[in-house]
């Protein structure tokens, strides 16, 4: 099997094109039942955050779906034309596809480098595959792998020391703007997991007062007790109803919905500048796709921000952590190489074991056509022909076995093994 990966992330695009390929769970769901009923003899895990979407594939050396079907199903799937998002797409094969990622499930590869919740949306997206049946006995193999590496570089380095998370990255931003909390309302739009995590990092700010808006009420609610009461800094569940009001009130917004749509466009918010008497109005935005209509930021004082432009906080992260980074790195070299050598033996082995036996009953066969020919041949005559096919064999085998060999060092023996069970017809014993 190859493992192949193809995706785009905040490096290779920018907000507005990751938006439009990104996948909530249902719809996830969905995309692996069409995928698995396009290429019924694939396996696939779909991976969508507010940074990435991409798609991790295993599939017979020449089976399908290949690269380019791969960005077109994607590109189907979401409604999108490929010539929009193609040239944002990256895609990696084998070794290369594992090393990314065991790099992303690390929080190696993340806006935020270290992100604490990067590796729970691996699992769920593995999950989530192995509930639609993509998930087979290869991908678990990688997955389970990837999630071990994972836990080793959180346990042996200090990648996750600090902030951690985008929610952290936007508080930080907030404070280059504002250099104090205490005489600033905070308006937090979503009290889901990334606004929970969020909302932890804005407490420690001290603000005047935190405003919770949340399409369940309850949840919100649940949210403030459980974690704002207990730090004693004022607040209080909005109606999620009246955001364009609390907006008025507010001096720093950051949204964290899931919503598919933008829930604040500059239609609704015109008179908005007016409202607050012009005073000024920071919006960061770190939902993916973007709760907030870029147009917002257009109106008078009312300054926007997206997920995309906390990349200079999350350089400053880089730069403290760096020093971690070529012990994380070394982790990872070491499971992808152990890994391949695994995962080749286990292509190598039962195909040798199989050549053998396709030569070796072909050799039987001829003996025990020949020798009823062949007169007054005694059981030591016998024994001597026998053994001495059985030479044949082994030497005629000698080249290729030890070429399966070698090349599973490299992490390249499943196309020869693969090569050599197309040209003999072998299959595995079962």
């Amino acid at each position: 099997m190859r493992t192949v990966v193809i995706g785009c992330n905040h490096r290779t695009a920018p907000v507005e094109v990751r938006e439009r390929l990104a996948f909530d769970p249902a719809a996830c769901a969905e995309a692996l039942r069409s995928l698995r009923e396009r290429f019924p003899c694939c396996e696939a895990v779909l991976l969508s955050t507010c940074n990435r979407t991409e798609l991790y594939v295993a599939r017979p050396v020449h089976g399908h779906p290949r690269i380019e079907e791969a960005i077109g199903f994607l590109a189907e799937n979401r409604g999108v034309e490929v010539h929009e998002f193609s040239p944002s797409t990256y895609h990696y094969e084998d070794a290369e596809a594992l090393r990314h990622l065991f790099r992303v499930a690390g929080s190696i590869d993340s806006m935020v480098l270290g992100e604490s919740q990067i590796l729970a949306q691996v699992k769920s997206a593995f999950t989530l595959a192995r509930e639609a049946g993509m998930a087979g006995r290869h991908l678990d193999a990688v997955f389970q792998r990837a999630f071990a590496v994972a836990k080793e570089i959180h346990a042996r380095t200090g990648l996750s020391s600090g902030r951690t998370s985008v929610g952290g990255a936007a508080v930080d931003f907030a404070r280059q703007i504002f250099s104090h909390f205490g005489d600033k309302t905070v308006l937090l739009i979503g009290a889901g997991e990334m606004g929970e995590v969020t909302l932890q990092h804005l407490l420690e700010m001290r603000p005047k007062e935190v405003l919770l808006a949340n399409r369940t009420p309850a949840r919100a609610e649940a949210v403030r007790e459980r974690i704002i009461e207990p730090t004693g800094v004022p607040g209080r569940v909005v109606p999620f109803e009246r955001l364009s009001d609390h907006l008025v009130a507010a001096d720093i917004v950051i949204s964290t919905t899931g919503a598919p749509e933008p829930i604040l466009r500059r239609a609704a918010l015109h008179d908005l500048p007016e409202r607050r008497q012009y005073r000024p109005l920071l919006v960061i935005d770190i939902a993916v796709p973007r709760d907030i209509e870029p147009e917002v930021g257009r109106l008078e004082n009312v300054f926007v921000y997206d997920i995309d432009d906390l990349q200079t906080v999350a350089d400053k992260n880089l730069v403290a952590r760096r020093k971690e980074l070529a012990r994380c790195e070394e982790i990872i070299e070491a499971h992808v190489r152990e890994f391949v050598a695994w995962q080749q033996s286990r292509e190598v082995g039962p195909t040798i074991t199989a050549l053998q036996k396709y030569f070796g009953e072909i050799g039987r066969q001829e003996l025990e056509r020949v020798l009823p020919k062949l007169s007054q041949v005694s059981d030591r005559d016998r024994e001597l022909l026998a053994q001495m096919l059985h030479r044949i064999t082994q030497k005629l085998l000698h080249g290729p076995s030890t070429l399966l060999r070698d090349k599973a060092e490299t992490g390249r023996a499943h196309l020869y093994a693969d090569t050599l069970r197309n040209l003999f017809g072998l299959r595995d014993e079962p």
